[in-house]
């Protein structure tokens, strides 16, 4: 990064870092966070500091840095709702195995709605959740191109989107 000679490489990226990790404040703020380079013996001025926050190369990592966060974010939200999908997939199967237990043990003594409903939850829960979680883990491990692409081929085969152009 070619922003100073006066400070060393290491330092700046040192700077950018600490500026990163601390929500990008200003070149005020930034400045009282910042210590003194062991090669130049100094801090930078607070212009020295705006100058890099301006700079295109800052602005560049930045912008880097943000899509590797909004993708590990997104990796882990897609991840913890598959555990949560599978989870729920597990607790229906288990009302289901409960609820024909029940039906076995108390055939005579319980309603038969109450059965059926029991059932009926039991198969609809495991239904609604035992897709979704291969589904997410598979658009996790797409790139944002093929995420892009499945997107807009969901929208081309929705039915609401047939209605729309109608």
């Amino acid at each position: 990064m070619n922003l100073s000679t006066r400070f060393s490489p290491g330092y700046i990226d040192s700077v950018f870092s600490l500026w990163y990790s601390q929500g990008k404040p200003k070149a005020a703020t930034l400045v009282h966070m910042v210590s003194v380079d062991p090669i130049a013996e100094s801090k930078p001025a607070v212009t020295t500091l705006h100058t890099w926050l301006g700079h295109d190369e800052w602005k560049a990592r930045t912008e880097a840095w943000d899509h590797e966060i909004t993708k590990s974010v997104r990796n882990k939200s897609l991840a913890a709702t598959v555990a949560m999908m599978e989870r729920h997939a597990k607790i229906g199967k288990e009302m289901q195995d409960i609820a024909i237990d029940w039906i076995r043990e108390n055939r005579y003594d319980l309603g038969p709605g109450t059965a059926v409903r029991l059932l009926v939850e039991g198969i609809a829960m495991e239904q609604e959740t035992a897709s979704i979680p291969d589904m997410l883990n598979k658009l996790r491990k797409m790139d944002d191109e093929k995420l892009l692409n499945e997107i807009a081929q969901a929208q081309a085969d929705s039915p609401s989107q047939v209605h729309a152009n109608n």
